[in-house]
């Protein structure tokens, strides 16, 4: 049977990031995807203009008619920008028995644009991280979630073991949760080093850093590539390090698009 990955998240008219590009990486490491739209973003290699939610009701029923029919291996879930899109999916969520829940709790842009509500974000950690199985939050992220200022090593694992056991609370999947926190808003002497963390264990993730302004949709790709490996059957400790080797090359091989900052690209692998 075809691995299925179900990806939720919202549309970049540019298509460096959101649904086009998950849809694209899902794709090149051969999983056939299935989308759910959450927002409709305004935006372009310049920054993000504006974010239209859909209705609450409309994202649930996208998912549930996708859920109730098709077989899925993988859900990868990125900007949910309200507490009732919030709502809405972690009332479907309960239809997936099985398939492995990416999520990358996607806050702002790289221009600052407020991608999820301050008032969302407790909800999303009280009714949607019970559903998930390995969250990819970057440094700013990971230090929202867990009220940790980072700044080393030592703070990536302090913040990664208080994220870890939020989701551990009242857990509504078969499988044990991790963290895949991104370090690449730190300096690591050459290094991007990023930190998985699960069931007491730490995993760093180094590789030499890419010298590319070219980044739009970094984040995407890695959280759309650890789900494809996951619905694969990888153990989530081989599908970190395969989804780190994924997103370095995806970077390497950014380009330049537009005006702004232009795109990773994932296609370096069918070429």
């Amino acid at each position: 049977m075809r691995k299925v990955v179900l990806t939720i998240a919202g549309s970049d008219p540019a298509g460096g990031a959101g649904v086009q590009q998950d849809i694209r990486v899902l794709t090149c490491i051969g999983v056939y995807a299935c989308a759910a739209i959450t927002a409709i973003t305004v935006q372009n290699t310049m920054g993000v203009k504006s974010v239209h939610p859909v209705a609450g009701g409309l994202l649930e029923e996208q998912v549930r008619a996708v859920l109730e029919d098709i077989d899925i291996s993988g859900i990868k879930i990125g900007m949910i920008a309200t507490g009732e899109n919030i709502a809405a999916l972690s009332r479907v969520m309960s239809l997936n028995e099985r398939a492995w829940v990416v999520a990358d709790p996607v806050m702002r842009s790289k221009n600052n644009k407020v991608l999820m509500e301050d008032s969302a974000s407790m909800l999303y950690q009280s009714m949607l991280l019970p559903y998930v199985d390995i969250l990819t939050p970057n440094i700013p992220e990971a230090s929202v979630l867990s009220s940790i200022q980072i700044d080393s090593l030592d703070t990536m694992e302090k913040a990664a073991r208080v994220i870890y056991e939020k989701m551990n609370m009242k857990r509504h999947s078969i499988h044990a949760p991790g963290v895949y926190l991104k370090g690449g808003h730190m300096e690591f002497e050459g290094e991007s080093v990023d930190m998985f963390y699960s069931k007491g264990k730490t995993l760093l993730l180094k590789a030499k850093r890419i010298s590319n302004r070219h980044t739009h949709g970094t984040g995407c790709v890695l959280s759309s590539a650890l789900c494809g490996f996951l619905a694969f059957g990888e153990c989530p400790e081989d599908a970190a390090w395969h989804a780190k080797d994924f997103v370095t090359s995806a970077i390497e091989a950014g380009f330049r698009l537009g005006r702004g900052i232009g795109p990773v690209d994932p296609l370096i692998f069918l070429k």
